[in-house]
């Protein structure tokens, strides 16, 4: 009985990590929508994303600083120590609530000589 339970439970943590999808490898949540290159505009509120983004994302792996600007905007930069694909994002939350992300790109992988 206790085997199954855990396998319940492996199963349900990979199917809420796997929720969403990509953009240069950065896991967008289900109901993002692309409004610019390399911008999204996520379906959740402020708090929400920044939860999601917490388990997706733990803070010992992938650091954070919070971006300080002279508007009431709140946002944060999360980094991608190892730059491939992704450099970073910026979550922040936009007018009316509004919660986007900017993926910053990360390296190129390098050009395969002949």
């Amino acid at each position: 009985m206790r085997s199954l339970f855990c396998a319940v439970l492996l199963l349900a943590a990979a199917a809420s990590a796997a929720e969403g999808f990509k953009a240069r490898g950065f896991v967008l949540p289900d109901g993002a929508v692309k409004i610019d290159d390399d911008r999204y505009r996520l379906p959740q509120p402020w708090d929400e994303a920044v939860k999601f983004y917490r388990r997706t994302y733990p803070p010992a792996k992938y650091p954070r600083k919070t971006l300080r600007n002279e508007s009431a905007v709140r946002a944060m930069n999360i980094a991608n120590p190892s730059g491939n694909e992704w450099d970073g994002a910026n979550l922040y939350e936009a007018a009316r609530g509004e919660v986007r992300v900017y993926v910053l790109p990360g390296k190129e992988p390098p050009a395969k000589s002949k």
